[in-house]
């Protein structure tokens, strides 16, 4: 019995070795799995994104962001454009996907705008917070110019075998011979505007009825090019020709509407510091009362201060029937002396009192809010301004949009003085 139970007790034992080796191996493995799985969440953790969204530095990622910003408020533009020789060559039912597609662009164009301005906000220890925000940017401007691009791409080859080049030379033709007469008017209007405002107030009025007339000149001389080629049944050789026509007229088009609302703005502005002239003198007198009963030396010192500075815009923005003026720089010595006023005068001011001079304030303010937007707005037409600049006119844009939304006018005038401030910043960026 004996002899026969040792075999046994052996090959219990090598089992038993087995199965233990094996469950020592297996824990083994565990382990090693479960501190990989610890280092690699530490490691994602420590790291950020980056290991999915790539090891970039933010300076590229921001510096990339910013090209495609450029690009697509370009390409935008451009589409403009583009829409009106789809409308022109195709009619505005075949265009009609491309004009959605256009608007849905702009609409991320604006939010990458937005994004840009948070980010720009954001303090310089967020680096997470502003890595987000850039490749939002990025995501936003990437998608819009693809979709642009897919629609470039299906008019070219609509095109090679567009049969309808004649009926596009005579709705062009009609076109430049309309557009002729609204620049010839907007010469005349700005001829007499030259009697009452100052050459600075007409900057924008001159450059763009000039480049209204250039591009109309261009346009007609594009069709003009074209005109030998084209015979009733459709030449597809003038297709180019007929596309840089459509695009200089649109482009004269929008001179032309920039111009009409330039010299528009010159009026509304006058009325404007009128307005505001008579607001400002009821605010002397509240500010003059205030000043003798303020409730400490420092608060007193500060609403004179206030009343000098309206006083001296009352001086500077006087009518003078000789005199050319800019009303544009009146409403901001008006706008700027104001607010300086409201902020001495708020602690003495009423909710009532502060929507009563709200009120009064708005209106000019809004006038000095659109004319800052267009002038920027003409600047950075004209191509190269940063992407900073368009970020800060896209900002004061959309706060003239939360201004014009507002029903609480002290609210509405905060906005509009956050749009002027946008503005001017859009301004000198454009300008460096």
């Amino acid at each position: 019995m004996f002899s026969l139970g040792l075999p046994l007790l052996v090959a219990t034992d090598a089992a038993d070795v087995v199965r233990g080796t094996t469950i020592a191996v297996v824990t083994v493995v565990v382990l090693v799995l479960a501190v990989g799985a610890v280092a690699f969440v530490a490691l994602f953790r420590r790291g950020g994104d980056r290991g999915i969204r790539g090891t970039a530095s933010q300076s590229t990622l921001e510096s990339r962001a910013a090209g495609l910003l450029v690009a697509l408020d370009d390409r935008v533009r451009e589409a403009d454009l583009e829409l009106g020789f789809a409308v022109a060559q195709f009619g505005a039912e075949t265009a009609r996907d491309f004009a959605n597609a256009l608007a849905e662009a702009r609409d991320q164009l604006t939010e990458a705008f937005r994004l840009g301005q948070q980010r720009d906000e954001a303090p310089s220890t967020a680096d997470q917070r502003r890595r987000s925000l850039t490749l939002q940017m990025t995501a936003l401007c990437e998608k819009a110019l693809a979709s642009l691009d897919n629609f470039d791409a299906s008019f070219a080859a609509r095109r090679h075998n567009e049969a309808a080049a004649a009926a596009t030379e005579q709705q062009l033709r009609s076109e430049v011979e309309s557009l002729r007469e609204r620049l010839a008017t907007a010469a005349r209007q700005l001829e007499t505007a030259e009697h009452d405002y100052a050459d600075e107030a007409l900057t924008v009025a001159r450059r763009e009825l000039a480049a209204g007339q250039t591009e109309l000149a261009a346009a007609a001389t594009a069709l003009d090019a074209a005109a030998p080629s084209i015979s009733p049944t459709g030449v597809n050789a003038v297709t180019d020709t007929l596309r840089t026509a459509a695009n200089s007229l649109h482009r004269a088009q929008r001179a032309a509407a920039a111009t009409d609302q330039a010299l528009a703005e010159l009026a509304e502005a006058d009325a404007a510091v009128l307005q505001l002239r008579d607001a400002t003198r009821t605010d002397l007198h509240e500010a003059r009362f205030a000043a003798e009963s303020a409730p400490d030396p420092q608060s007193g010192a500060r609403i004179l201060t206030a009343i000098s500075a309206n006083e001296r815009a009352l001086e500077l923005t006087a009518a003078e029937s000789d005199t050319r003026h800019s009303p544009l720089e009146q409403l901001e010595l008006l706008n700027d002396a104001g607010a300086e006023l409201d902020s001495a005068l708020a602690t003495a001011r009423n909710q009532q009192q502060r929507f009563e001079h709200a009120r009064a304030a708005y209106q000019g303010t809004l006038v000095a809010a659109r004319s800052q937007i267009s002038v920027v707005r003409e600047l950075v037409g004209r191509g190269g301004a940063s992407a900073r600049a368009r970020t800060r006119l896209a900002e004061a844009e959309r706060q003239l949009m939360i201004a014009e939304a507002e029903t609480d006018p002290v609210e509405a005038l905060d906005a509009i003085r956050r749009s002027v401030t946008h503005a001017r910043d859009a301004d000198a960026l454009a300008r460096y």
